[in-house]
């Protein structure tokens, strides 16, 4: 009996390892995708900036442009901080189940 139930613990251990393992590797690349479209609108918003500096764009234009892309910035920083508080719900629920 205690052969069973050391062999059912053990997979029971390897499952759960195993399945946060596969969500770890997710969540680091749904983190770098988010990264990635940050950097990509501070390089939007630093080309604005420059086309309203040589004067290829209104200045009224140019922050209305801004402001958009900020917010959109600040969007994207609300998505990444939920992903990680439900990385970490899950992470404790696993570790809720171990004990």
């Amino acid at each position: 009996m205690k052969k069973i139930t050391w062999s059912v613990a053990a997979l029971l251990i390897a499952g759960t390892t195993l399945f946060g393992q596969a969500n770890m590797t997710e969540y680091e690349k749904q983190q770098e995708e988010l990264k990635s479209f940050e950097y990509q609108v501070d390089d939007i918003i630093d080309m604005v900036r420059m086309d309203m500096y040589y004067g290829f764009l209104s200045q009224d234009k140019g922050m209305f442009y801004i402001n958009n892309m900020v917010k959109l910035k600040s969007r994207n920083r609300d998505i990444m901080a939920d992903l990680w508080k439900r990385r970490s719900i899950t992470l404790g629920e696993h570790q809720a189940k171990l004990k």
